[in-house]
């Protein structure tokens, strides 16, 4: 219980003093991504090979991927890290594709699988960028708030 009543001065500090990264200083969240990456990527794979390039349009597929657009959008908003930026920005580019292909069903069968082949680069980037994170350090000049 005293441990809940101690205060320290870095409590005090805003959330945007802390650190300008989410995943830069974290390899479990680097690692996250890139496995919900390879994972999204060997989906979009799999519907490659078999042929199945229509995407789910029912209302909670639709609703999903306008969460994950939202969600990506906060994120950008969230973190100074070019490097984070740029993630989301491929991330959030999949998931608006993703977005106007389950608004539009009716397209062209070669539109779809188009589409599907872009998703799948997409992810491949998204795996291989985000597993950079782990390996490279947070840049130097990035580093806000170290702890001495």
């Amino acid at each position: 219980m005293e441990a809940l009543l101690t205060h320290s001065e870095d409590d005090d500090k805003p959330d945007t003093a802390r650190t300008p990264h989410l995943l830069c200083g974290s390899k479990f969240w680097s690692l996250s991504s890139s496995l919900g990456c390879v994972y999204l990527a060997w989906l979009a794979f799999a519907r490659l090979s078999s042929h199945q390039f229509e995407w789910p349009n029912d209302v909670w597929s639709i609703l999903a991927y306008g969460v994950w657009v939202l969600f990506l959008l906060v994120l950008m908003t969230e973190t100074r890290c070019f490097r984070e930026r740029l993630l989301f920005t491929v991330l959030l580019a999949n998931f608006a594709l993703a977005l106007w292909m389950a608004t539009a069903p009716n397209l062209h069968p070669t539109t779809a699988q188009t589409a599907r082949q872009i998703s799948l680069a997409l992810w491949v980037l998204g795996a291989l960028y985000s597993a950079s994170f782990i390996f490279r350090p947070v840049p130097v000049a990035d580093a806000r708030a170290r702890r001495v």
